[in-house]
């Protein structure tokens, strides 16, 4: 899903930078003096596993691509605001350290990624968590991810689209690329997704989540009881 330098229009570079430089301006006011101790070597740990994860990926449309974001994961376990800012820092490293995404598209990448990809699936995961039941619960997260995914890679299609033709293709060739190869990886986000979180509520039960809603997931898993 990372768009290269060369692939945006001014306007959408200009755009995407605004809204990208504004959401991570409120995402590090929100978190300072608000993050628990305990969720820093957690938020390091996702962060490089993650960062890796995406370094694996195949090409697609135009020179863009395609791999699992990890951004679903860490916006559940993290918070939305504490996980845009790991996803922000995994981008703008693989953008100048292995020129994984262009520079003038790394508002577009922000945006898509560490914004869409991480707060869609973590507020389509705490409204389904609220109904209650571990089956929920995981519905929210597999499906999550699933559309953190997807509307991450439209939003891509359609910035690539309004940038032709300095983007050789329109948006009736873009946005379904996106779409349909994003929809095969989102089935593989949403379990490993899954797999992640659950594995993470299991092993530090004692972590207070950004997301109240796992604490509900710990009850269910038996991780911790109440006192």
């Amino acid at each position: 899903m990372h768009i290269p330098d060369g692939f945006l229009s001014l306007p959408i570079i200009s755009i995407t930078y605004a809204v990208a430089l504004g959401v991570l301006a409120l995402s590090f006011r929100k978190v300072k003096g608000n993050v628990d101790e305990q969720m820093i070597p957690l938020m390091a740990l996702l962060t490089a596993v993650f960062f890796s994860v995406q370094m694996m990926n195949y090409p697609i449309i135009g020179g863009t691509t395609a791999h699992l974001m990890g951004a679903p994961a860490l916006g559940i376990i993290l918070g939305p605001w504490l996980g845009s800012i790991s996803m922000t820092v995994i981008l703008v490293l693989q953008c100048f350290l292995f020129a994984d995404g262009g520079v003038t598209a790394l508002g577009a990448n922000i945006l898509n990624m560490a914004i869409i990809g991480v707060m869609v699936p973590y507020l389509f995961y705490s409204l389904v968590s609220r109904r209650g039941g571990k089956g929920a619960m995981l519905v929210g997260i597999f499906v999550g991810a699933f559309l953190g995914d997807v509307l991450g890679a439209v939003s891509a299609g359609i910035q690539l689209g309004l940038s032709a033709p300095i983007f050789q293709y329109g948006l009736a060739v873009s946005v379904p690329a996106m779409a349909i190869h994003h929809s095969v990886i989102g089935v593989a986000e949403g379990f490993v997704t899954l797999m992640v979180v659950y594995a993470v509520v299991k092993v530090k039960p004692t972590l207070q989540y950004s997301n109240k809603g796992l604490s509900n997931l710990l009850l269910s898993t038996g991780g911790v009881k109440n006192e």
